[in-house]
């Protein structure tokens, strides 16, 4: 069984922010179920603190700031 490390890693935990992000812009191209919610999360203020807390910019996830804004 593989030992879980208690360490907090800030590359891994951006990296998964990146595939959250990832999936969220897939499911609005994709139009599918998720879209309008993936969208309204990807404009609203909890992304942006998400950003900020992982200390990226939202140009990082290939947002402008004028979209991440809106």
């Amino acid at each position: 069984m593989t030992r879980q490390s208690e360490e907090f890693h800030p590359q891994a935990a951006r990296r998964m922010s990146l595939a959250v992000v990832d999936q969220a812009i897939f499911d609005v191209l994709e139009n599918n179920e998720d879209a309008k919610a993936a969208e309204q999360w990807l404009l609203s203020r909890d992304f942006d603190s998400l950003a900020e807390l992982l200390g990226c910019e939202a140009e990082a996830f290939g947002l402008d700031q004028q979209q991440a804004v809106a």
